[in-house]
């Protein structure tokens, strides 16, 4: 049997009882670029011995994935509580919002339904920017096991995070559409294509914060507690809870100096066909995003080795 055939019939079968066993099944298998597997008939008659070729993103693919499974049992086993408050946040926000503003709300921002206007900012920022820029950003402490396998890395354990935080906001959200459409409110956005544009960007942007506050932090511990108490104030210097129609001169034009603002301005545009934004800037968010991006790439390729030893 050629190496290449022999290279595709190799399978992983099932799920071990922990996490870590798939990574210690995926790691032993690519811990060499080419490695002695069998195969053959039933019961294992008639093994043969062949060299398996794997190329670099194969073992990137099965080392990312392992961290993947990984970090997906550690995020949602054992924590039931915690996996329903993912979806009781938003809707107690909701509960607030509508128990706060009533029908004084609808008749200000008469374009939307009150739900559907928190459900469109709220989890945006909740979810793609502050939890995907908190894990990146702890991402060192959850390092120290994975990082025993050599061909483990930090980087992946970010590329890997930022998947599940993106996955499980898409998941949350489409729960609480379905949930919002059975109430009888319509919760479909008019420019869906557009709307998920600008939450992909917003997504890449909290992943790359978070890379460059894990790389600061590595510094100083206390960087860690000074980020997490400025996310509580940007919920309402975001413009999170309020349209930028309804913020006054000059304030309207301090609060548009913040980058969060244009992402969340942007979506409601795609989101609402009534709603026109003052300041939202597909342009300056996207120089924030690249700025963003650069600085994290460049300062984990520089300081990588001191962030594990740190």
């Amino acid at each position: 049997m050629p190496a290449c055939t022999a290279a595709r019939s190799l399978e992983i079968h099932g799920l071990p009882g922990r996490a870590g066993g798939l990574l210690d099944r995926i790691m032993a298998a690519t811990d060499n670029d080419m490695s002695s597997v069998p195969y053959g008939g039933a019961r294992g008659r008639n093994l043969r011995r062949v060299k398996l070729a794997r190329s670099s993103l194969d073992i990137q693919r099965d080392v990312l994935f392992a961290i993947f499974l990984r970090e997906l049992k550690s995020r949602f086993s054992g924590y039931v509580l915690g996996n329903v408050w993912l979806i009781l946040e938003p809707l107690m926000m909701m509960v607030l919002f509508i128990t706060l503003f009533g029908l004084r709300g609808r008749g200000e921002f008469g374009f939307v339904e009150p739900p559907v206007f928190i459900l469109a900012a709220f989890l945006p920022f909740k979810m793609l920017w502050g939890s995907t820029m908190k894990q990146n950003m702890t991402s060192r402490g959850a390092a120290l096991s994975v990082l025993n396998f050599r061909q483990a890395r930090l980087f992946d354990i970010f590329l890997a995070r930022t998947l599940v935080e993106g996955g499980v906001a898409v998941i949350v959200g489409i729960v609480l559409m379905i949930g919002l459409a059975w109430l009888g409110v319509n919760p479909l956005p008019r420019d869906p294509l557009s709307m998920l544009g600008y939450a992909a960007i917003l997504w890449v942007f909290a992943a790359s914060a978070g890379i460059l506050f894990c790389v600061v932090s590595s510094f100083s511990r206390e960087i860690e507690k000074l980020i997490n108490l400025i996310n509580l104030p940007l919920l309402f210097l975001s413009a999170v809870f309020f349209p930028m129609t309804a913020v006054p001169e000059p304030a309207r034009t301090w609060m548009a100096y913040n980058p969060l603002v244009h992402p969340l301005e942007l979506i409601r545009e795609a989101w609402f066909p009534l709603y026109q934004s003052p300041v939202a800037s597909l342009s300056y968010f996207a120089w924030w995003t690249v700025g963003a991006m650069t600085l994290a790439l460049a300062s984990y390729r520089l300081q990588w080795r001191r962030m594990l030893a740190s």
